[in-house]
């Protein structure tokens, strides 16, 4: 359903899909409108904000969910490691498990091992914490419309498939604000470029110059370089060419993930599709596995849907997830029937054909990026 619902307001539809956003357009303008008006009430000193003595990177989107977000902080706290800097992620943590977790903050725990991650929906506090443990810079996920805490660079992500959201902020459009939010951004990266026209993206280009204007646009892509089935055998993604696949994941853009899937020669046959950070259940994921078995085929989830299968089955971590989560089998789930789900997706021998895929965020200009970030954070 959430899939259908992007699709609609970002265009599409049909005749039904122009009705309904006619009758929406007004109250995404309202919207639109009063976020503007936050925005320009912290700006202009009308709100207080929280400004720590170290820098703040902040790294958000002007469209609701899907742009990439989670790879590139991965990519931007390695780049600010390398440079010597103690970088921190601030993170506000949806759908948190009772440890107190989420999906991203297990997977920066497991791709970033030594680097803090602090969740809770309170960033300055946060912030705070950061500071007196020893960071020297902040990095805000998924901070653009978070205010509050002072930010030294807005670093922005716009998705190539899906750049301006339908044109209309919610709930008439995709948009989180007003298209001239972009103005406050040090740089924009263009992600998925490779799965867009060469034409679509030279037009974002030219559409950034003139939105934000102070802007460095650098160009990205999802760069599938990780796969290893949930068992923990690692393998290769070129060994998904030429494999039928079920894509399984709850993401908001499950249709990117397809297209990464068949860009490494996989034949996406299902793609079973759950709304964004929303729990795998095993009764899924068994029904997947079966339906794969029976074909011959594999199922493949994301790097951030691995964490809630492993917890809803009870599944032992491997190496190098954080003992004590991965491991974690979730409460709700009656024991006798965790442990049946267990035996048989793991002890039976198909978690052979449960793989996770991995990707990276590949900026193009690497190099630039880096030293147009550091010069901006450290002056």
């Amino acid at each position: 359903m959430e899939h259908e619902i992007r699709t609609l307001l970002e265009g599409g539809a049909g005749p039904v899909g122009t009705l309904v956003r006619a009758a929406l357009w007004l109250p995404g303008k309202l919207y639109g409108g009063a976020m503007t008006l936050r925005r320009r009430g912290y700006e202009r000193g009308l709100f207080r904000r929280y400004r720590p003595p170290v820098p703040v990177v902040s790294v958000g989107n002007i469209t609701a969910g899907g742009s990439g977000k989670t790879p590139f902080v991965v990519l931007l706290a390695r780049l600010l490691a390398e440079a010597g800097q103690r970088p921190a992620i601030l993170l506000r943590g949806y759908r948190e498990t009772a440890a107190g977790d989420s999906d991203e903050a297990l997977l920066y725990n497991r791709q970033l091992p030594g680097i803090p991650v602090l969740v809770g929906r309170d960033r300055c506090r946060s912030a705070e914490a950061a500071v007196r443990d020893g960071a020297t810079v902040l990095v805000m996920d998924d901070g653009m419309q978070h205010l509050r805490l002072d930010r030294t660079l807005d670093i922005v992500l716009v998705d190539a498939t899906s750049p301006w959201g339908g044109g209309n902020t919610f709930p008439g459009g995709l948009l989180r604000e007003p298209l001239s939010a972009l103005r406050v951004a040090g740089a924009v990266v263009v992600t998925r470029s490779d799965q867009a026209p060469p034409d679509r993206v030279a037009a974002i280009r030219s559409r950034l110059a003139v939105l934000a204007p102070g802007a460095r646009v650098f160009i990205a892509r999802h760069a599938p370089v990780r796969l290893h089935d949930i068992a923990g055998a690692t393998l290769n993604p070129s060994a998904l060419d030429g494999r039928e696949v079920v894509a399984l994941s709850g993401i908001a853009r499950p249709e990117a993930f397809a297209a990464t899937l068949t860009s490494c020669g996989g034949r996406v046959v299902r793609s079973v599709n759950l709304p964004d950070h929303a729990d795998i259940p095993p009764d899924v994921v068994a029904s997947c596995l079966a339906e794969a078995v029976q074909r011959g085929a594999v199922v493949v989830t994301t790097e951030k849907d691995e964490g809630k299968i492993r917890r809803f089955l009870g599944a032992p971590p491997r190496a190098g997830f954080p003992h004590g989560v991965w491991g974690a089998p979730d409460r709700e789930e009656p024991e006798e029937r965790r442990e049946a789900l267990y035996s048989n997706v793991i002890r039976s021998g198909d978690a052979a054909a449960l793989w996770v895929l991995g990707v990276d965020q590949e900026v193009r200009d690497l190099p630039e990026f880096r030293e147009v970030v550091l010069r901006r954070l450290f002056p």
